[in-house]
This record gives structure tokens, C-alpha cells and sequence, in this order.
């Protein structure tokens, strides 16, 4: 089994900056607040800041799927704006990794929220998709 500890350690990080456009507000759900960052572009963007502060520390043919993500959209962000989103590592439970998530403007923070991310085999990861995608009882 994979020691992952041998690869990563807590207190990593990685800062994902992103000027708010028009397909990451809230008009793609809510024509009402199409001005507005939508709480789908914060996810995104947290999950991109975690998969950069730790996935290229991996050996090869490991990455890091999702299992959990809890955020609290706290500010809204105006078209234009720009935001850093910040995925920090805090522990390594066997193969899962817990971070902690901070977003922030100008006026100061937007979003906080937790995430939780797995360390696997990709070659394991894809067998089992497909064993799913092409199951009998999906008809496929």
C-alpha cells in the first residue's frame, strides 16, 4: 500500500486566482443574478486548487478523486472581479486527504469550506468505471 505520507505533507497549498466571467455567475442558473460569482464556480475552483497543491506529488499513475466538498458562500463577487481561491492540506488519513478552503476579493473573504479527496490508482479507478458504464444491468 501507498505511504502518502512518503509524498505529501500537511500545510501545502495552492492559490487558484479567477476574474469572475459571465459563465461563472450565477445567470447560469438565476437570470436574476447574472452579475454575480455562482457557488458551482466556487466548487470548481476549489477542487482545482486542491488538485494543484497536491496531485503533481504523486507518483505516477496516482491522482486524487473527490469524496466531499462543504463550502459556505459567505460575499457575493461582481462580474470583473477577481477572486484567489486557496486549498490548503491539514491531514492524511490513510488515503484520504482533508483540506481547508478559504476564497477571498478585494473587500476580503467570499467563501471558507472544507474539502475531502482520496488518493487512487488511476488504472484501478478507470476498470471500475467501465466494469459500471458496461454492467448488464445498464443495459449497455
Amino acid at each position: 500500500m501507498l505511504n502518502i505520507g512518503e509524498f505529501l505533507s500537511p500545510g501545502i497549498f495552492s492559490d487558484v486566482k479567477l476574474t469572475v466571467k459571465e459563465e461563472d455567475t450565477v445567470g447560469n442558473f438565476s437570470p436574476r443574478l447574472e452579475q454575480l460569482l455562482s457557488t458551482a464556480a466556487c466548487v470548481k475552483a476549489f477542487i482545482k486548487a486542491a488538485t494543484e497543491a497536491t496531485d503533481h506529488h504523486l507518483p505516477d499513475g496516482h491522482l486524487t478523486v473527490g469524496r466531499s466538498i462543504s463550502i459556505d458562500h459567505e460575499a457575493p463577487s461582481y462580474l470583473g472581479t477577481t477572486v484567489t481561491f486557496r486549498a490548503k492540506l491539514t491531514r492524511i488519513e490513510g488515503n484520504k486527504l482533508f483540506y481547508e478552503l478559504s476564497a477571498w476579493d478585494h473587500q476580503g473573504i467570499i467563501a471558507t469550506g472544507t474539502h475531502v479527496r482520496a488518493v487512487v490508482k488511476w488504472e484501478i479507478l478507470m476498470n471500475k468505471a467501465r466494469e459500471r458504464a458496461f454492467s448488464e444491468e445498464r443495459g449497455v
